[in-house]
């Protein structure tokens, strides 16, 4: 190999720990940023600035705001962390649907009701925060119901998709609605009322 092409592979390599160092700069800087402003007030110029950064720095990432959050969101320590193994699919469901409240009677729940109706104005947004946040989440209930639906806990002739609705729905419209809802009374009583429902 030439002298030439050794150093641009050295330069490479010295490059990409400097990139990275950057990306969790940005991811940094938003959740700080987050933790004192809402979506809405958030600029992509507020990120670049408080990670010190270019803005051409973070577009090389990210499309948009509501990308750079959402990956700000699941960066965070415990965004990421798996559930215990369940006993059954009911109780898979039931431990999903907790997970879910917990995670929006919290900060985060604030951003993401933020991001919800920011990403109506935008269908890029909305995409966004559809594959990154509601996708994975939809996923795995569905994924619960199915094998539950195989082992009779749950009623054969269910619609998968129509259970997903039932069971999420009302976490959701206390979001948007009553936020202050999302109490530990909901959290410990609601994830088994709801299961309940689609119990065969």
């Amino acid at each position: 190999m030439s002298e030439a092409a050794l150093d641009q592979n050295s330069a490479a390599r010295k490059g990409r720990p400097r990139s990275e160092k950057s990306r969790n700069a940005i991811l940094n800087a938003t959740n700080k940023l987050l933790l004192h402003s809402s979506v809405q007030e958030l600029s992509i110029e507020a990120i670049a600035k408080k990670a010190k950064v270019g803005k051409t720095t973070i577009y090389r990432w990210w499309p948009n705001k509501t990308a750079v959050v959402m990956d700000a969101l699941i960066s965070q320590p415990g965004m990421q962390t798996p559930l215990p193994t369940p006993k059954n699919n009911a109780e898979a469901v039931s431990m999903q649907l907790e997970k879910l409240i917990r995670l929006l009677d919290s900060k985060n729940g604030e951003t993401i009701a933020q991001l919800f109706s920011e990403a109506q104005a935008s269908q890029e947004s909305q995409k966004i925060f559809e594959n990154t946040f509601l996708t994975p989440l939809i996923d795995a209930i569905e994924y619960s119901i199915e094998q539950g639906k195989e082992d009779r806990e749950f009623r054969s002739s269910l619609d998968t998709k129509m259970a997903v609705d039932i069971l999420c729905g009302p976490i959701f419209f206390r979001l948007m609605a009553h936020p202050g809802d999302l109490d530990d009374d909901f959290q410990q009583n609601y994830p088994k009322e709801a299961v309940r429902l689609i119990s065969a």
